[in-house]
């Protein structure tokens, strides 16, 4: 019967580094998408603010955002992803004024 504590060693030596290349890649994707995340909230935060200095009754505000990150790993490539944010900014009571002016019947 032949030895077989050699073939261990070579086959955790092809295994391995393909198993640490995939879990960086993983890693790398995970980071991707914080980052979409955090600038969806950033952009979040920006039309809050813009609809608290908006002074009309109604109104749609749009932005429009690129996330785009370089991702290294098992395949190299660019990761981009766009966004498409829209608030839409109603004032209540304007429209509450607006209807008693409306029902004086």
């Amino acid at each position: 019967m032949r030895n077989k504590r050699g073939d261990e060693f070579v086959e955790a030596a092809m295994v391995l580094p393909v198993l640490i290349l995939t879990i960086l890649s993983m890693i790398l994707l995970m980071l991707f998408f914080f980052s979409c995340l955090q600038d969806q909230t950033d952009a979040h935060q920006e039309m809050l603010a813009h609809s608290a200095e908006s002074e009309k009754t109604f109104q749609v505000y749009q932005q429009k955002t690129r996330t785009s990150r370089h991702a290294g790993g098992i395949v190299d490539m660019l990761l981009h992803r766009d966004m498409d944010t829209r608030l839409y900014i109603i004032r209540e009571a304007d429209f509450i004024r607006a209807g008693d002016l409306l029902d004086l019947a």
